[in-house]
């Protein structure tokens, strides 16, 4: 039995003051992102709106903290592209992929 691993370029991501919609690099990219972290932070009202979009990947806590767990991939992420762009958190809006991580 074989067994691939795909590859991981380290990339550097900043989070961004504001939301940037569209960029170029984003529309290149095959969804590093999306798959590069354990959970994306959730505002209640982002909660409640995945929730309405059928996510089955919510998490949340007493202390009051909601989350989206997207370890091994986001359940939003079809062919490379985001399936819910225009509902997407704030932090996926305002998170930025740069070029390769600092060594």
């Amino acid at each position: 039995m074989l067994f691939f691993h795909r590859t991981r370029e380290k990339r550097h991501g900043i989070l961004l003051d504001r939301p940037l919609d569209d960029p170029r690099r984003c529309r290149d990219c095959d969804g590093a992102c999306c798959r590069a972290f354990p959970s994306v932070p959730l505002a209640w009202e982002e909660f409640l709106a995945l929730q309405a979009l059928g996510a089955r990947r919510l998490e949340s806590s007493l202390t009051g903290e909601y989350r989206l767990l997207i370890e091994n991939g986001c359940e939003f992420l079809a062919g490379g592209r985001c399936a819910i762009y225009p509902y997407r958190p704030e932090v996926c809006r305002r998170f930025y992929c740069e070029d390769l991580a600092p060594s």
